[in-house]
């Protein structure tokens, strides 16, 4: 009985090495050499990059190969802060790396540490030599402050820009792409206020979108703060998954999904017979977006505005997405962790029926 007990300790002591994280020596936890990252980018993991534990470390592994999935697996991925920040982490084969795609967040007006820790685990490749587990530690802040632009309630109800953002009517924004002062070349953070002479907290705010066939005119609050930008840039999955159709589409998105707190209603100057679309995740969706006689155009009432398609032909809602994949955020490590506990459960069931 002692000798099988002994077994069962070996294999759990077997299985626990195989999935332990290799420490790279000299590893310190000096962070004085961060980095900073926009919400949205891409932070970029090769060998020639981000590969030590720290940027203190200078511990370089011995066997190294080409990062990605064939020479390696993610495991052990941990977040010591920032989790919420990460959208995923999978390989770039294309470009043997791996990505870590930061959220994008177009209300972060503050910075937030970001600090993750994950093992590119070496894999045996035919005869060829197993390349050494890599240790990797992403450290930094990730954010910005956006600038607020002003949107102010006016005596009569109706919402104007302040500064030097042009106004057409009295109330129609007519620049909310504006890009001159922001971070990242997407526009600006509106915040509503209140005019001198205003008597309520709420106006009622018009603009026209990049597309220049689309209104929006919804009620706004004071202290509301609204991300409006908008672009009619292409989604490709879409454009691929509708290729056979000969269809001509475009396109319009309000990448923020800016939410109000009251209905907005979108008028959509489209051809009447045309087709409009929700889209989401590269797969087109149903919105209820009417055609309307009097207003000779498709009429949506939602309280947050999103990413859509207009079509001259009607499009299945069914199609897949092209080139769509699930993400691989260190599921590695659950799979790990299965076997060696399945493993340790055979060898405890061996032990039971040599007992016997």
């Amino acid at each position: 009985m002692k000798k099988v007990l002994a077994l069962v300790l070996a294999v759990m002591m077997l299985c626990t090495m195989a999935f332990a994280v290799v420490t790279n020596p000299g590893a310190s936890d000096n962070t004085s050499n961060s980095k900073t990252w926009l919400p949205g980018e891409t932070i970029k993991v090769n060998d020639s990059g981000i590969i030590n534990k720290n940027p203190n470390d200078q511990w370089t592994p011995a066997t190294v190969k080409s990062i990605n999935s064939t020479n390696y697996s993610i495991s052990n991925l941990k977040y010591q802060d920032g989790k919420n920040l990460v959208e995923s982490v999978k390989f770039n084969d294309a470009n043997d790396r791996v990505d870590i795609k930061l959220k994008q967040d177009y209300t972060k007006t503050t910075t937030s540490t970001l600090d993750m820790t994950f093992t590119l685990k070496g894999k045996k490749v035919g005869k060829n030599a197993k390349p050494d587990n890599i240790d990797i530690r992403i450290y930094g802040s990730v954010g910005y402050k956006l600038e607020e632009k002003n949107l102010l309630i006016q005596p009569d109800e109706s919402v104007i820009v302040t500064s030097a953002v042009s106004s057409q009517d009295g109330k129609t924004v007519s620049n909310v792409n504006n890009t001159s002062a922001f971070a990242t070349g997407d526009g600006l953070l509106w915040k509503v206020g209140k005019a001198t002479g205003a008597t309520t907290d709420y106006g009622d705010l018009e603009f026209t979108a990049a597309d220049g066939d689309t209104d929006i005119e919804v009620r706004v609050y004071k202290d509301d703060k609204l991300y409006l930008y908008n672009n009619t840039d292409a989604d490709g999955d879409v454009l691929k998954a509708y290729a056979d159709t000969d269809a001509d589409i475009t396109f319009l998105n309000f990448p923020g999904a800016p939410t109000f707190n009251a209905t907005a209603k979108v008028y959509f100057y489209k051809e009447e017979g045309s087709y409009v679309y929700g889209v989401k995740d590269g797969k087109l969706t149903e919105i209820n977006a009417k055609w309307s006689d009097d207003d000779g155009a498709f009429v949506l009432k939602t309280r947050t505005l999103g990413n859509y398609v207009f079509s001259d032909k009607k499009l299945s809602v069914a199609a897949p997405s092209a080139g769509s994949n699930n993400p691989d955020t260190g599921a590695n490590d659950v799979v790990g962790i299965a076997t060696a506990l399945a493993a340790v459960a055979l060898v405890s069931a061996a032990a039971v029926s040599l007992k016997k």
